[in-house]
């Protein structure tokens, strides 16, 4: 039975076997460890509240932001290998680049809502949307394991399909999530006017940021 990776990369390749084995061990791990963690976090990111739960760094939210990270890194290297852009002529590279990249992303803009919650005296409705930003990444986690799973070793699926519609669905997602805290939070009286900016810089400019990136610089579009 062969079980190297089918995408791009060749079959010496096989840290991502291992990459995506570490992946499911986290996520039974979670599973066994915190038995309500799944069902809770799928009725917070559909609630109408803010979650109650998420709040603070515990070993089950690090181990589910990691398969966040690597799941979501794997489908993006899907994608661009789909649209022949290759940015190292590595594999490892570019995963590492990338990882650390969403990384930073999330680090920096916890970072800069934390920030502005003090800056502005709302430490507790910042935290809060910090603490949802998260829940949602733990999400999608769980979802995109399958996804990365899926396009990897299937030999009988359009990955591409596939990989597009699954981030098609997250942006989706990005747009419910945002609208979601745009309402909770401003319900909870925090400024429509510090919402309407964070979302302007913090949501809205990276991704066109990276779509501009993206269609000038690697011919994407």
């Amino acid at each position: 039975m062969n079980i190297s990776p089918i995408f791009r990369f060749p079959s010496t390749e096989h840290w991502i076997t291992a990459l995506l084995f570490l992946c499911v061990l986290l996520f039974a791990w979670v599973k066994t460890a915190y038995p309500k963690k799944v069902s809770l976090l799928f009725r917070e990111v559909f609630t109408t509240s803010v979650s109650d739960t998420e709040s603070g760094i515990n070993p089950s939210s690090i181990g589910l932001f990691v398969i966040f990270i690597c799941a979501s890194v794997l489908l993006a290297m899907q994608l661009m290998q789909q649209y022949k852009v290759d940015i190292y002529h590595s594999a490892g590279k570019e995963f590492l680049s990338l990882a650390l990249f969403l990384s930073i992303i999330y680090v920096a803009k916890t970072l800069i809502i934390l920030f502005l919650g003090f800056i502005f005296d709302q430490g507790e409705r910042a935290w809060e949307y910090v603490t949802e930003m998260y829940v949602f990444a733990h999400f999608l986690g769980m979802v995109l394991l399958p996804a990365a799973l899926l396009v990897t070793y299937a030999n009988e699926v359009n990955s591409k399909t596939i990989v597009e519609t699954v981030f098609i669905v997250i942006a989706l997602l990005f747009v419910y999530r945002t609208i979601k805290m745009f309402i909770l939070m401003t319900n909870k009286g925090l400024s429509m006017m510090y919402l309407f900016l964070y979302i302007c810089a913090l949501e809205i400019l990276p991704f066109a940021v990276i779509a501009k990136y993206a269609k000038m610089s690697l011919g994407i579009w």
